[in-house]
């Protein structure tokens, strides 16, 4: 039996608004609309200092009010940067013996004893050869700002499937797990590291999931809430593996690279590469902003600008610091060799590779 023409032509026009409406139905299930721009992107600061040239990782300081710390991307010995309200450097802070192949991404967190640790990322891998692992370094933030030099915990992180570019490292504020998500031209996955590293061995990265866009920074906030820059917008999940729950369109910048949440809580920081670049900030709402649990303390580190040459730096930087020299004359012995027993323990010959389950808050 024929169709007649009238038919036909409805028939038709049903299937194209089908397959028109298709890809924006698709785009409002993937992000929805923007709720959190009440407030606009503000100029914070432009970076003052000529070192700084391709800042590519932020994290704002828990120790010193206003500081935002940052780094440059690419290889050569790294070096932190604690850069004032005002654009100003108040540190460059060097990490000593260290060698990077492409350092993309920085964060930090507050553990539960009062210790604020930094964290940068040598997780760059362009050309996907970094077969072997990335490093993650992990520095006591200072509590005296002034130039110096640091030592660090040097950790491996292996994938599981293969090396992958990275140039984003996130760190949970109230537990202190590692998170790297990868970047690809389609997107990436997110990796989550085993909850207790171990330095000096391979620690082997669990795959968390698929995210099927392309980041170049990220951070969690403390609820758990994970916010992930794309080129050219911000997206919040309801955590590591969670839905999306809303879209921000991000500052337009030269190159668009970092992000972080401010010290309290309640902003969004988003840096550019490029000298002279500008450091910009979005007021959160109320749904968004979240509170660190974990409070600052007494730091039991020294500061980088006063650290002394080391004796015994293949201990933990947690129990070199805060030691004075009447304590350490009378329990050196002791706890010497009850830390050579413990790192001895740790770096047996059967622990090559370190394959502990992520815990992940949910």
């Amino acid at each position: 039996m024929r169709s007649s023409l009238p038919a036909r032509s409805a028939l038709a026009a049903v299937v194209v608004a089908a397959l028109t409406s298709a890809p924006a139905a698709a785009e409002s299930r993937l992000d929805p609309s923007p709720t959190a721009t009440a407030a606009p992107w503000t100029k914070a600061f432009a970076y003052a200092d000529d070192r700084i040239t391709e800042s590519s990782g932020l994290y704002a300081s828990r120790l010193h009010d206003g500081v935002v710390w940052t780094h440059n991307d690419g290889a050569g010995p790294p070096t932190l940067y604690a850069v004032g309200p005002d654009g100003r450097t108040r540190a460059a802070i060097s990490i000593k013996g260290a060698e990077a192949v492409d350092t993309e991404a920085m964060g930090g967190a507050v553990d539960v004893r009062g210790n604020s640790m930094l964290y940068l990322a040598d997780i760059g891998d362009n050309e996907g050869s970094r077969s072997g692992g990335v490093t993650v370094l992990a520095v006591p933030e200072p509590t005296v700002l002034a130039d110096g030099e640091v030592s660090a915990q040097r950790y491996q992180l292996v994938y599981p499937d293969g090396a992958h570019d990275a140039e984003s490292i996130l760190v949970h504020p109230q537990t202190g797990n590692l998170y790297l998500i990868t970047k690809g031209p389609s997107g990436g996955a997110i990796y989550g590291a085993p909850s207790a590293l171990v330095p000096d061995v391979n620690n082997r990265l669990e795959y968390l999931g698929p995210l099927p866009h392309v980041v170049s920074d990220g951070a969690l906030n403390a609820d758990g809430l994970m916010f992930i820059r794309g080129y050219n917008k911000i997206r919040v999940f309801a955590d590591i593996t969670g839905k999306l729950l809303e879209t921000i369109p991000a500052p337009q910048q030269p190159q668009g690279e970092s992000l972080a949440i401010s010290a309290d809580g309640r902003s969004l920081l988003a840096g550019s590469e490029g000298k002279g670049s500008s450091v910009f900030t979005l007021p959160l709402p109320e749904s968004l902003v979240a509170t660190p649990a974990n409070t600052p303390g007494p730091m039991t580190s020294a500061p980088a600008a006063q650290e002394s040459e080391p004796g015994g730096s293949d201990l933990p930087l947690a129990w070199l610091a805060g030691a004075g020299a009447l304590l350490l004359l009378l329990v050196g012995a002791g706890a010497a060799s009850s830390a050579i027993r413990r790192r001895r323990e740790r770096h047996s010959p059967s622990a090559d590779v370190i394959a502990l389950p992520s815990q992940r808050d949910r």
